[in-house]
């Protein structure tokens, strides 16, 4: 506040002192009040003081401290109880005679982040207490739309005034920088960073990325099991004992160990000894250099250059005629044919190739069987119900409430499980015309070394000694033949 005033309303001015020589002090003027007012930087707070009258001055007025004020040119944030203790009358003391109205700058936007930015490792607890090391949970696998970060942005400044009317310009706040790199989204109101597909999220170069291909090098216990909506790439090797459940396809450069893998197509660069317990899934293809002691199911394909020891079960063609190209012991089963370059060995393994049928197939025409059967007698028992509620009412009889609404539910659920019947009829159908159409399925090999057992749908036959060039197919009489194929 500046110490001397800025502004002052008043009566007459100062008058010099007289001389002790010139005899008795004359009477002092007559000097009206004074109003002095002082305002800070900004003009955003004005200040009066009013110095008393001087002999028969005029004493401060309402209108005298209005007139100030208004010489100064301040009209906004007038305090009028100031103004009344001032009139009082108040003197030789500073008054805040009125403010500015200051201005509000606005926040600055903040980002609330929902995930850390490493994943914490975690080990799980077994039912009988003990720990599996192999659950690290080190992948934070997020459905599309899934809200990572919140944000709350920013607000607009509001103007201030002064006390003279000037404005008084605000800072409008600021946009937080928001941490939304690949496969990040908006929402549409800008108040969300959602994740815009479906994968791993990690945090990189200050930003979260959702990842839709998971990179490791080997699955161990530094990794641990890995369950993955997308792909699945491993550079080097998947050690015993650890599982791999993608919703992706799955591809591993080294080899695969005693372990479980699902996915919709897998590729073993190199290939798989399971030891007798390791299961690879594909709901497509499975492609792998090697397959020993292992379960392979495949919902389209398989392709390998040694099948050795192993159960195969393919709705597709089964094609090992790359490589070494050697089917030798276990049990190899496909929809469709069979290729191979070798099958069996001069040790007298036994292998088994069968064609145009498999399990998968048996056991759903066995469930839509038992479906069918039981929506039957359901129908049936909804129509004898129906009939005899039906025969009562066109008797006269009296029928109960609960009888009556038991009839329309019938009503309802008759044509609906009949819908239904018919479907899954549908479904046997087309199931059963699958495989009853064997007659284009074929093995094929250049080598079948005894015992090789082969069926083709129902039909089978044991090969007892060593044929070459083969083409084993079901001829139009309905018998399998062995004829020869050049390769």
């Amino acid at each position: 506040m500046a110490d001397s005033p800025q502004s002052v309303y008043g009566g007459a001015g100062v008058v010099d002192k007289p001389s002790v020589a010139d005899g008795p002090s004359p009477p002092l003027p007559d000097v009206p009040a004074k109003v002095a007012l002082f305002f800070d930087e900004g003009d955003m707070q004005a200040e009066a003081q009013v110095s008393p009258p001087q002999g028969s001055g005029a004493p401060l007025s309402r209108a005298m401290l209005d007139a100030a004020l208004a010489a100064a040119g301040v009209v906004h944030g007038i305090d009028t109880a100031a103004l009344e203790r001032l009139e009082a009358p108040l003197y030789d003391q500073r008054v805040v005679v009125a403010r500015g109205t200051p201005a509000q700058n606005g926040e600055n936007g903040v980002v609330t982040e929902l995930f850390s930015h490493e994943p914490e490792r975690a080990v799980t607890q077994r039912e009988d207490g003990t720990i599996d090391y192999r659950e690290l949970g080190l992948i934070r696998d997020l459905k599309a739309g899934t809200t990572v970060c919140e944000i709350v942005p920013p607000t607009m400044g509001v103007d201030g005034r002064n006390t003279k009317g000037q404005p008084v310009k605000a800072r409008n706040g600021e946009k937080a920088a928001v941490p939304m790199g690949e496969n990040m989204v908006l929402s549409e109101d800008g108040t969300r960073v959602l994740t815009a597909a479906a994968g791993n999220l990690v945090y990189r170069n200050g930003r979260f990325t959702i990842e839709t291909v998971y990179r490791v090098q080997d699955v161990d216990y530094d990794i641990g099991n890995i369950t993955f909506s997308g792909d699945v790439k491993i550079g080097g090797d998947v050690k015993d004992g650890f599982d791999i459940n993608a919703g992706g396809d799955v591809t591993v450069h080294g080899q695969v160990g005693n372990c479980n893998i699902k996915a919709n197509n897998i590729t073993l660069d190199q290939g798989v000894n399971g030891m007798g317990k390791a299961a690879m899934e594909a709901r497509q293809a499975f492609k792998a250099g090697f397959v020993e002691n292992c379960k392979v199911l495949a919902g389209e394909k398989v392709l390998a250059k040694s099948l050795i020891n192993s159960y195969v079960e393919c709705e597709g063609d089964v094609d090992v005629s790359t490589g070494k190209g050697v089917i030798c012991g276990g049990k190899v089963m496909a929809f469709g044919s069979v290729a191979a370059r070798e099958i069996g060995n001069e040790s007298n393994t036994l292998t088994v190739v069968s064609m145009g049928i498999i399990p998968k197939y048996i056991s759903e025409r066995k469930n839509l069987q038992t479906l069918i059967a039981e929506l039957d007698a359901n129908i049936s028992e909804l129509e004898k119900n129906a009939a005899y509620i039906e025969k009562l009412i066109s008797l006269g009889k009296p029928v109960p409430p609960e009888r009556v609404q038991k009839l329309k539910r019938a009503q309802i659920a008759l044509p609906m499980s009949e819908k239904k019947k018919a479907q899954l009829e549908q479904q046997l159908a087309e199931l059963e015309a699958r495989m009853a159409d064997v007659g284009n399925v074929q093995l094929t090999a250049r080598i079948i070394n005894a015992p090789t057992k082969v069926s083709i749908g129902t039909l089978t036959i044991n090969i007892n000694e060593t044929r070459r060039n083969c083409r084993v197919f079901k001829s139009a009489e309905g018998e399998i033949v062995i004829g020869t194929k050049q390769f």
